[in-house]
C-alpha cells in the first residue's frame, strides 16, 4: 500500500493503475554503495518524503511529514562528519503543532543568500480549510553557535475562492527576493469545489519585521473549453527570461497531466501569462508529472512523469523549445520504466550533473522480494540516466541501489541532492531500524 499518498487525504491522484498493469523484469545492474546516515524514529520525525538540501558545508536539511511532539511533522539538520564515513549528527530543531504554526511539511526547503530556510506546510495556519489550508514558514539561522534557530510564518493560506490551499511544493526565489510557489487546491470552486490549485508569488516587506504580501499570479481551471493543468503539486523554475515552469498531475488536453508556463508582464503590477506548453496523454509518453522541471544548457527541460509510458511505470522526459517562437515544444521519452527491475513511478525530479547525466529515484520496481506480501511491488530504486553517445540514440539505465525493505528503507518518494564527498543524497519515506525511514547516500 501506498501509505504516504493516503495518510491525510491530500493525494487526489491514484496509482492503483500503476500497480494494476502488467509487471516483467527488465534486467539488472551493479549496485552501488548505498549507506543510510541516519535513520529516523517517531519522536525525532516520521516520513520523509522529500530530499534533503545541502548547504556549503556539506551539512543537510530537510522536514519529516509527521513525528515530532505533536506528530505533525519537523525540521531536522544533519552535521556532516569531518571524513567519509563518520558518523553523522542529527538535530530535530522545530516540531510542528499542527495549529498556527502550520503542520505536516511535504515539500523540502530552500535557503536565501544568509543561510536561512524556507518551507511550506500543508496543513495549519487557518483560512477556511479543515484543519488549515497551510503556511509559508522561515527559519532564521542563530547568530551565535547553541542557539536556536527562530521560526516565523510568513504567510497563511486561506483556502476558499481567491486563495490557494494545501501547499505540497518547496519554494523558488526570484532575484529580487520574492517567493514563488504552487497550492495543490484553492483558487476557486471547481474540483470537487475545492478549487484546481494556484501559482502564487510571496513579496518581502519595505521594513523589515513587516507583513509579507501574496499575490496569486494564476487559477488552474478545468472543463470545456479550457484545457489547463489542474493540482499542481511540484516546485517551480525560472528560466533566464525570468519565465516560471512547471507540472500539473492533471488536467490537459488528455487530463493526463500538463506542462505550463507563467510569463510577467510586460508593466510591473498587470496581469501573468500562463500557457500550456505540453499535455500528456499517458499512452506513450506518460502521464500524472507530479514534480517540477530541471533546466539544462539550450533551454531544454527534463522531468518526470509518475504514471503510464510506453512500459506502464511512468517516464523520466525531455522538453526541448520550439525553433521559433510561439511553435510547438517536443517532448521525449528518455526511458520508459516497467515496473520491474528498472524502478517505477518517479515521483520526485531528476538532478543533472555536469557531464549532462541525470539521476532520480522510483517509489515501487526494483527488488521484487522485499518484505513479501507488503510491499509487492518492489521497495523502489535509486537510477542514473547516461546520455547516448550519439544524438538521437537511446539513453542508458543503470541502477545504482534497490531498496531491500530492512534497515536501507523502502519507497524513496523524495528526489536526490548533490553533496559532500561527491555523494548523492536523499531519503526513504518508511524503513529503517525503526520503520520511519532514513535519509540515505549513494555513490556514483
Amino acid at each position: 500500500m501506498l501509505r504516504s499518498h493516503l495518510q491525510t487525504g491530500l493525494r487526489l491522484r491514484s496509482l492503483t493503475p500503476l500497480l494494476t498493469a502488467l509487471l516483467f523484469l527488465a534486467g539488472s545492474a551493479l549496485a552501488a554503495q548505498e549507506t543510510v546516515i541516519q535513520p529516523f524514529n517517531n519522536a525525532n520525525g516520521f516520513d520523509p518524503v522529500s530530499g534533503p538540501v545541502a548547504d556549503e558545508a556539506g551539512n543537510l536539511y530537510g522536514t519529516t511529514f509527521t513525528g515530532g511532539k505533536d506528530e505533525c511533522g519537523t525540521v531536522y539538520r544533519l552535521s556532516a562528519p569531518a571524513q567519509m564515513g563518520g558518523a553523522w549528527t542529527k538535530t530535530a530543531f522545530y516540531s510542528f503543532h499542527c495549529g498556527a504554526d502550520g503542520g505536516l511539511p511535504y515539500g523540502g526547503l530552500i535557503f536565501d543568500k544568509r543561510g536561512n530556510l524556507y518551507g511550506t506546510t500543508t496543513l495549519g495556519g487557518g483560512g477556511s480549510c479543515l484543519g488549515g489550508c497551510g503556511t509559508v514558514f522561515e527559519l532564521v539561522r542563530p547568530t551565535k553557535k547553541g542557539h536556536r534557530w527562530t521560526k516565523s510564518i510568513l504567510y497563511t493560506f486561506q483556502g476558499g475562492t481567491t486563495d490557494g490551499s494545501y501547499p505540497e511544493a518547496s519554494l523558488v526565489f526570484d532575484t529580487q527576493g520574492n517567493l514563488y510557489g504552487t497550492s495543490l487546491l484553492g483558487g476557486g470552486s471547481e474540483c470537487g469545489g475545492r478549487g484546481c490549485g494556484t501559482v502564487y508569488e510571496l513579496s518581502p516587506p519595505q521594513q523589515e519585521g513587516g507583513a509579507w504580501s501574496e499575490a496569486v499570479l494564476h487559477t488552474f481551471v478545468v472543463g470545456v473549453p479550457s484545457t489547463d493543468g489542474t493540482e499542481p503539486s511540484c516546485n517551480l523554475i525560472f528560466d533566464t527570461a525570468g519565465n516560471l515552469y512547471g507540472t500539473t498531475g492533471g488536467g490537459g488536453s488528455y487530463n493526463a497531466g500538463a506542462i505550463f508556463e507563467l510569463s510577467p508582464p510586460a508593466t510591473k503590477g498587470e496581469a501573468w501569462s500562463e500557457t500550456v506548453i505540453y499535455s500528456f496523454i499517458g499512452l506513450p509518453d506518460g502521464s500524472n508529472p507530479m514534480a517540477g522541471l530541471v533546466l539544462a544548457p539550450g533551454g531544454v527541460f527534463y522531468g518526470t512523469a509518475s504514471g503510464l509510458g510506453p512500459s506502464l511505470g511512468g517516464t523520466v522526459f525531455e522538453l526541448a523549445p520550439p525553433a521559433q517562437m510561439g511553435g510547438a515544444w517536443t517532448e521525449t521519452v528518455l526511458h520508459g520504466f516497467t515496473l520491474g527491475a528498472d524502478g517505477g513511478s518517479p515521483l520526485a525530479s531528476v538532478v543533472l550533473d555536469a557531464a549532462g547525466n541525470l539521476y532520480g529515484t522510483t517509489l515501487i520496481g526494483g527488488n521484487y522480494s522485499c518484505d513479501p506480501g507488503v510491499f509487492v511491488y518492489g521497495c523502489g530504486v535509486v537510477y542514473k540516466l547516461a546520455p547516448p553517445a550519439v544524438e538521437g540514440e537511446e539513453w542508458t539505465e543503470t541502477i545504482l541501489h534497490n531498496f531491500s525493505g530492512g534497515g536501507d528503507g523502502i519507497q524513496p518518494l523524495g528526489g536526490l541532492t548533490f553533496g559532500k564527498f561527491g555523494l548523492l543524497y536523499g531519503t526513504t519515506e518508511e524503513g529503517g531500524p525503526s520503520g520511519a525511514g532514513t535519509v540515505f547516500s549513494v555513490t556514483r
